[in-house]
């Protein structure tokens, strides 16, 4: 049981924190900042943090999750956390610095740079979300 408030705990901070940054924080800066480039670099180095924690987090949940894994091949919830780390590590470290590149020189494929993060960012918050969803089930099941 405490390790199933633990892993609901740290994956409820994960997705929150990827809610504050994605839908308030971010828009706010642009929203404030009198300069677009400003108010870019603001929200990148806010999504910036964010991977970090998200980093720091799913590691946490893969240990915790790791434990309860039995079989490995069955085993959505780690497949889910998984999958929120390869999105957010891709979306930051792979496709950021094309959407920096392209936005600095006002390139025409910024807009699909942008798109690319921003599905990247979305589907690390379903990752994390179903994972959220379905963590009382699966750990209703381990205990069985």
């Amino acid at each position: 049981m405490r390790s199933l408030r633990a892993r609901w705990v740290l994956a409820a901070l994960w997705l929150g924190g990827l809610a504050a940054v994605g839908l308030i924080a971010a828009p706010t800066a642009f929203a404030v900042l009198p300069d677009k480039m400003q108010g870019a670099a603001v929200a990148s180095r806010m999504f910036y943090l964010m991977t970090l924690a998200a980093l720091a987090l799913g590691c946490l949940l893969m240990i915790l999750e790791r434990r309860h894994a039995q079989p490995l091949a069955a085993s959505t919830p780690l497949f889910l956390v998984f999958g929120g780390l390869f999105f957010a590590v891709a979306g930051e470290f792979g496709v950021v610095p094309h959407l920096i590149a392209a936005a600095s020189t006002h390139a025409a494929d910024a807009g699909v740079w942008h798109a690319v993060a921003s599905l990247a960012y979305l589907l690390q918050a379903g990752c994390v979300f179903a994972y959220v969803w379905i963590l009382p089930d699966a750990a209703a099941r381990v205990a069985r």
